[in-house]
């Protein structure tokens, strides 16, 4: 038996008759996500896909694995301070590529 509530609720093919543009478009479409290169510190490996955080620390940005430095934002952007700053100084960050003979990694910060 269907709950009261949910009979009055409009069904999803009554809400988009006629107007089938909304199939085609991404719903969540992020464009203020950018990828930033950070240089690998001493001997550490990072992956595909893995979650970081990244730390505003004076004038370098880092990388942190837990509380772990595993990375480093070499000469990072002004735009990339202002980010973290106006955040409190932190934000999460996502591992895209790992480029490993110039042990470079590009992040993701949101």
């Amino acid at each position: 038996m269907i709950s009261s509530e949910r009979q009055h609720l409009p069904s999803a093919r009554a809400s988009t008759a006629g107007d089938r543009t909304g199939y085609a478009t991404p719903v969540h479409a992020r464009t203020d996500i950018r990828a930033y290169a950070a240089q690998l510190r001493g001997d550490k490996t990072l992956a595909v896909g893995e979650k970081l955080g990244v730390r505003l620390d004076g004038q370098n940005v880092l990388a942190l694995r837990r509380l772990d430095p595993v990375a480093i934002f070499k000469s990072p952007s002004a735009d990339l301070k202002n980010a973290l700053s106006a955040s409190f100084g932190e934000a999460c960050g996502t591992v895209q590529a790992v480029h490993s003979i110039g042990r470079i990694a590009e992040i993701t910060v949101c």
